[in-house]
């Protein structure tokens, strides 16, 4: 037992240490304040917004430098204040570059054809033609005349090839018709920067179905080039070629929910509901618990679509719920998107689903559907749940684990 002497001389020691320790700071904080002879180095510290990136932007890129109170002129790599997103002046080569369309034919397996794309000319796709001079106008289409479908390869069933030759008979005099294999949509997801979606490439990591794969995908293009996206099975109904006007900002159609439909739709490029779509489907999946939980509707599909046109809305301040009828809709920077039919009759514009009996043709084409490959990637990860985050987290410390995904 400790004797009160032992005690006290304890107690002692230790008023002394912390006097002796609070009277340093007090010294250091004083010369820090008027001693001459102490140079302050705070100027010399690099604000994020000073970070030279000289080497991370594309030399093509049209980015423009930031000037900030104090002289700065650079800017980060991920900060878009003061730049300029990628201007494509020759859309329709660079979608041809994209998707390759001109590179050799592969071979297809027996009882599928390979499909071709349908490529015009800018001045036909993004331009009209003014009927009183019969000249090119020289105001672009805000929606170029561009259609957009994915698919695994191009090698597709009969019942496909016939569907996509509705929209060439309906559609192609006037639009380009690109079909963006799985080669074209890694190469346009992971082989390019994305200044405006910085979490993009590593949130893709944590999807482990192909439908949400695409879901993610349509909303980058649409944001990037702009024109038409369309599921496979879709097929026209009233639509036609001047369906779209040149001063349609977005067109979509209402699905049976009362919704704007996500597996048919169309806009210009930038509009914000594709960024907000694209920002709330990457949110949905950055932080789920289970990543082979993959439910697409849910995460990146309808639900993230509805999403964004609620907040297309609210963030100017008109509160909606996201289920609307036809009219004309406003949202922030004030562009607008156009909703067409009603609910009743979701088909009246688009055939939904008009191929029959699609799942045996989706499986002679080798794509499943988003539930089968929950147990794919359960047998990879020996039936361990992996979340979002440590999927990520893995990525930047384990060797082993790529930058990439499954499907």
């Amino acid at each position: 037992r400790m004797s009160i002497p032992t005690r006290s001389f304890i107690k002692v020691g230790l008023v002394i240490t912390v006097s002796y320790n609070f009277a340093w700071i007090v010294r250091q904080h004083a010369k820090l304040l008027s001693a001459p002879d102490v140079t302050n180095v705070d100027h010399l510290m690099i604000r994020p917004d000073q970070f030279d990136t000289t080497l991370l932007l594309n030399s093509t890129s049209s980015a423009q430098p930031l000037s900030n109170i104090d002289g700065g002129t650079s800017s980060h790599p991920n900060d878009p204040r003061g730049k300029s997103l990628p201007l494509h002046p020759t859309p329709n080569y660079e979608l041809q570059q994209l998707v390759s369309s001109h590179a050799p034919q592969y071979t297809c397996a027996h009882g599928l054809i390979y499909i071709q794309d349908h490529i015009l000319p800018d001045n036909i796709t993004h331009y009209d033609i003014d009927p009183t001079t019969g000249q090119r106008t020289t105001t672009p289409r805000k929606i170029p005349r561009l259609l957009h479908f994915t698919s695994k390869s191009r090698c597709m069933t009969q019942a496909f090839a016939n569907n996509l030759q509705l929209w060439k008979d309906r559609i192609g005099s006037k639009y380009s018709i690109y079909i963006h294999d799985d080669t074209a949509i890694d190469k346009f997801i992971y082989q390019r920067p994305w200044m405006e979606f910085p979490e993009l490439q590593e949130v893709m990591s944590c999807i482990t179905a192909g439908a949400a794969k695409a879901d993610v995908w349509r909303y980058l293009m649409i944001w990037e080039y702009g024109g038409i996206y369309s599921d496979m099975d879709s097929g026209p109904n009233k639509f036609d070629v001047d369906t779209i006007t040149a001063e349609d900002d977005a067109w979509f159609p209402l699905e049976m929910l009362g919704i704007p439909a996500q597996y048919w739709f169309a806009a210009s490029p930038r509009h914000p509901i594709m960024y907000l779509s694209a920002k709330s489907a990457l949110g949905a999946v950055a932080w789920r618990p289970d990543i082979s939980h993959n439910n697409a509707a849910k995460t990146t599909g309808p639900g993230a679509f509805k999403t964004a046109f609620v907040y297309f809305q609210r963030l100017v301040g008109h509160e909606s719920s996201g289920y609307v009828t036809e009219g004309l809709y406003r949202g922030v920077q004030n562009r607008t998107v156009k909703v067409v039919g009603t609910k009743e009759d979701s088909n009246e514009w688009i055939q939904r689903e008009n191929i029959r009996g699609k799942s045996g043709n989706y499986n002679q084409m080798g794509m499943t559907h988003f539930h089968e490959t929950r147990g794919k990637f359960r047998a990879m990860h020996s039936g361990e749940t992996v979340g979002c985050l440590m999927q990520r987290y893995r990525m930047h410390t384990d060797v082993t684990v790529g930058w990439d995904n499954i499907v």
